[in-house]
């Protein structure tokens, strides 16, 4: 291969002039100037440009940068189109037969709470509309009849209970309403006595008697209105209760010792008798009138709640 010295333009064979090579340069032999290696040229221009060096970095650098966008932009597509779903209604397709469109409703207004004035709240129960009524219902499904045993007594406890089931105080009273018994002592009443009936309080003021056997309530003012409030008052049916016994049992007793006294005044006193039969007469009246004042003992614990006045 021939080398042209650049300097004074001569050719060299490289073969005769490789002895030269210096610092990877060639010395021309006739300028003594140095000339460039060939090895060095082809090296030169084998070695990549400056900008085929930097070209394939370029293309790597772009490519990334290329490749970040479309992600981006795939991305965002990605959650765009999430939103929309979830927005917008899904499209279906159309029947054959298409109804007609819903008509939207108007919105509902909020509901506001409005305070209720004081005089509208809700009132408690009028207990004397109560007693009434009540006392008006058992009267048309009840009867008063002797025959059955279905007495007074019997009608004021069922309808005690009524008003204590609505929450109304109430007590039951036994004595007499065709008397004045404000002269009388607790013996007398507990044996005259012959009727009952119920005073229900519809106030802390004002009480009502309830007469159970007509169904009449009897109010402040009305005729017989004081008869109703005296007696013997009982808190409750076994109370009253306990009191008929001993009063059924007394006039039993009491009577039975009243008629052997009898007999003795009109058939024994002052004649002769013999003396077993005298003794055993007086001792049956004895016994008889001993029963009797030990059921009034009994009966002594109502004396207590009898009103005269």
């Amino acid at each position: 291969m021939d080398i042209n010295c650049p300097h004074c333009k001569i050719d060299f064979n490289s073969e005769d002039i490789s002895h030269t090579l210096k610092n990877g340069n060639f010395k021309c032999p006739v300028c003594d100037k140095k000339i460039p290696s060939l090895l060095a040229e082809d090296q030169k221009s084998n070695s990549p440009s400056p900008f085929v060096k930097y070209l394939v970095p370029a293309f790597i650098v772009a490519g990334i940068a290329v490749a970040s966008i479309v992600i981006h932009f795939l991305t965002s597509a990605e959650k765009t189109a999430s939103k929309l779903d979830s927005v917008t209604p899904a499209i279906t397709k159309p029947s054959t037969n298409p109804s007609p469109a819903p008509v939207s409703a108007p919105p509902i207004a909020p509901v506001v709470q409005v305070a209720m004035p004081a005089q509208q709240a809700q009132q408690p129960p009028d207990k004397m509309k109560v007693v009434e009524r009540i006392a008006a219902m058992y009267h048309a499904t009840h009867s008063y009849t002797m025959d059955g045993g279905f007495v007074c007594l019997d009608m004021a406890i069922d309808v005690w209970n009524q008003l204590k089931t609505y929450g109304i105080e109430a007590k039951i009273m036994g004595g007499t309403i065709k008397q004045n018994i404000t002269a009388w002592n607790f013996r007398q009443l507990a044996m005259e006595s012959d009727h009952a009936w119920v005073v229900a309080e519809v106030s802390p003021m004002e009480k009502v008697a309830i007469e159970t056997t007509t169904g009449a309530v009897i109010k402040s003012g009305m005729t017989g209105y004081p008869a109703y409030f005296k007696g013997i008052e009982f808190d409750s049916p076994a109370q009253i209760k306990r009191f008929e016994v001993l009063r059924k049992k007394a006039h039993e007793v009491c009577r039975e010792a009243n008629q052997l006294i009898k007999d003795w005044n009109e058939n024994v006193a002052g004649k002769q008798h013999k003396t077993e039969e005298t003794i055993a007469n007086q001792s049956r009246i004895e016994q008889r009138k001993l029963d009797c004042e030990n059921t009034f003992k009994e009966m002594k614990e109502f004396e207590s709640r009898a009103i005269f006045y």
